[in-house]
């Protein structure tokens, strides 16, 4: 797989690791950006990650820095920090905790679907993730109201509840769609 190439011997930190021109290099930063063990760096990793970052990009990383060490770090440091902020984002909002976040919430969402109660609860669960999925990955150039985060989230909330709550219903008096 084709690295982008360094510039002056460097690495261009504003630019993906891999070529974004094919479908793996486009795949190999998917999986990289999204990769479920980051969640599981510590504070003290993503400080020291933040700081090879900062450093490398200033020209005064340490002596002896590989490669291979400024792109685990830029990878870990990309996967917890805001882009547009540089602020440390919320654990259950980065993109690393979208796939165990989701997995859970999924299998609770069709686990725990026979009572009206448990449809609401799970599905209040699933849209108030995405609030604060959407909310940390937000644009750093706008900082919305309270109601311009409200009115959507209020939307989606009974919209989706709506939602299972007819088809729950539906379901029931249906007749089967085999047999």
């Amino acid at each position: 797989m084709a690295e982008n190439k360094l510039v002056n011997g460097r690495i261009n930190l504003d630019k993906p690791r891999y070529s974004q021109d094919t479908y793996m290099g486009r795949a190999k930063h998917f999986f990289q950006t999204t990769n479920p063990l980051n969640i599981f760096a510590s504070n003290s990793q993503l400080q020291t990650a933040a700081t090879l970052v900062k450093q490398y990009r200033a020209g005064l990383e340490p002596p002896n820095t590989t490669k291979e060490h400024v792109y685990a770090a830029k990878s870990l440091y990309e996967s917890a920090y805001h882009p547009g902020t540089g602020e440390k984002m919320v654990i259950l909002g980065r993109m690393s905790a979208q796939v165990p976040c989701n997995m859970v919430i999924t299998g609770c969402m069709l686990t725990f679907y026979k009572t009206p109660a448990a449809v609401i609860l799970w599905q209040w669960v699933n849209q108030t993730f995405n609030a604060i999925v959407n909310y940390t990955n937000r644009s750093a150039t706008t900082v919305p109201t309270v109601s311009q985060m409200m009115v959507p989230y209020v939307s989606a909330t009974f919209g989706a509840l709506i939602t299972a709550l007819g088809l729950n219903y539906v379901t029931k008096y249906a007749p089967p769609l085999i047999g």
